[in-house]
């Protein structure tokens, strides 16, 4: 035991050893090659492509969330999950029963304040006419209250002189045999024919005094009123602006009443607005509906086409524009590229956090793949290309962190020869060289030794 550890110690030393004399006696700026210890590639013309890389999710070419318009109970399914439809097609149907009478007495309220308008702005005119005989008759009235008439006045004029007139015959005969011996049942019945006739001329004087006079106070209060309300009734037939006004709001209301529900009455029907697959379906007959809820009642998907809804920094948002190529390579397709086109660039940002992103939309072109809605993609944006450059794999360049230089370790002959390089357009992959390499030649990576770990 002990005897294989020496060796084991002595074996590593020896190996040592063997390192540090040859690099001291390698000469500057070179190293001796070995083919198990170096990792090689060549520089070769071809084709560059730098670009912007972004990932996201496929979404399809539209997504529509449906919900009916009005709360009810689910009467009818029309269609099954998976299906395809057509924009305007009847997905599912509500119990209208209620709706609908809503409907019919909303248009009974809009009929009935139609014929009222109509009426306001042309009364007919026997309408009109009747409202002006009842102003004649109820201004004749209180004239009579206000002002006697003159012919009644004379009439209860003369009756009160005639009965002034009986009054003082009757005395006059009264006085002349007043003084003879008459029996007492004649003498009662002449006292009697005197007292009504000095009540008759007291009554007609009366009658002459209240003709003369009018109404009361109270007659001719209401009397006024009576005008009055003749008046307004006219000027009701007739109309003002501000009763036109009225009436014709009321109309308005009422249209916009019936259209509300109308309104109803449709929104209890769920239709598809746009052509797709019907993605989701999450109702059934019988089922109390609200017009919101934590899932829509339906889902319409446009699988006609797909989009990326990417966000892109501020720094490398410079190089995109639209209808740049892009390719992309999706999780659940992992053999497969597709490819698209840059559809969109948003004007403004969008800060989350402080991080701040352009919203990018990339279009991807027709593909006989397999593609689905939320499949997790990579997306490329090529923003320039360059053809016929020399390129270099990225890992074969050392760049000098003081400096910025680049350089390389070329093979010449049995000798590696570190080279500085000028680098023109890069990729997460390659590199551009403009200056200080040439087609075909070989750079070399030497590899750390195993047991220092790679």
């Amino acid at each position: 035991m002990q005897k294989r550890s020496w060796m084991m110690s002595s074996l590593i030393v020896v190996i040592l050893t063997a390192l540090v004399l040859a690099a001291c006696g390698a000469a500057p700026g070179t190293t001796t090659s070995s083919a198990a210890a170096e990792r090689t590639a060549t520089a070769e013309r071809g084709t560059i492509r730098a670009s912007v890389s972004a990932s996201g999710k496929i979404e399809p070419e539209a997504k529509v969330n449906l919900n009916f318009g009005v709360p009810g109970t689910v009467k009818e399914v029309m269609v099954d999950e998976g299906q395809t439809v057509k924009a305007g097609d009847v997905l599912a149907t509500l119990d209208t029963a209620d709706l609908e009478l809503g409907v019919k007495q909303a248009e009974q309220a809009y009929a009935t304040q139609k014929l009222a308008y109509t009426q306001t702005i042309s009364p007919t005119a026997s309408d009109i006419a009747a409202a002006e005989a009842a102003i004649a008759s109820a201004s004749s009235n209180l004239k009579q209250l206000s002002t006697p008439d003159q012919i009644a006045l004379q009439i209860a004029r003369l009756q009160a002189d005639s009965a002034a007139e009986s009054k003082h015959q009757t005395q006059l005969h009264w006085d002349q045999i007043s003084d003879k011996p008459f029996g007492g049942v004649q003498r009662d019945i002449m006292q009697s024919q005197m007292a009504q006739a000095t009540m008759a001329a007291q009554i007609a004087e009366l009658q002459y005094d209240n003709v003369k006079r009018g109404g009361t106070e109270a007659q001719k209060a209401a009397a006024r009123a009576q005008v009055a309300q003749a008046q307004a009734q006219l000027q009701k037939l007739l109309g003002d602006d501000r009763t036109r006004a009225l009436a014709e709001a009321q109309v308005k209301q009422s249209e916009l009443s019936l259209q509300a529900a109308k309104q109803r009455l449709d929104n209890a029907v769920l239709t598809s607005p746009i052509a797709g697959i019907i993605s989701e379906l999450n109702i059934k007959v019988g089922e109390q509906v609200g017009t919101s809820g934590l899932s829509p009642a339906a889902v319409v998907a446009d699988l006609s086409s797909f989009h990326m809804d990417v966000g892109i920094d501020e720094n490398s948002i410079g190089a995109l524009k639209e209808q740049q190529p892009v390719v992309m390579t999706v999780d659940a397709l992992p053999d497969q590229q597709l490819t698209g086109r840059v559809d969109y660039i948003a004007p403004v940002a969008t800060d989350s956090g402080g991080v701040v992103t352009y919203k990018v939309i990339i279009g991807l072109d027709k593909t006989d793949q397999p593609v689905r809605g939320g499949m997790s993609a990579n997306a490329d944006v090529i923003t320039e290309v360059r053809d016929n450059v020399l390129i270099v794999p990225n890992w074969t360049i050392r760049i000098d962190r003081q400096t910025g230089k680049s350089y390389v370790d070329i093979k010449r002959a049995d000798k590696i020869e570190e080279i500085e390089i000028v680098t023109g357009l890069r990729n997460a992959d390659k590199s551009e060289v403009t200056s200080g390499l040439n087609e075909g030649d070989v750079l070399v990576v030497p590899q750390k030794s195993g047991f220092f770990g790679n």
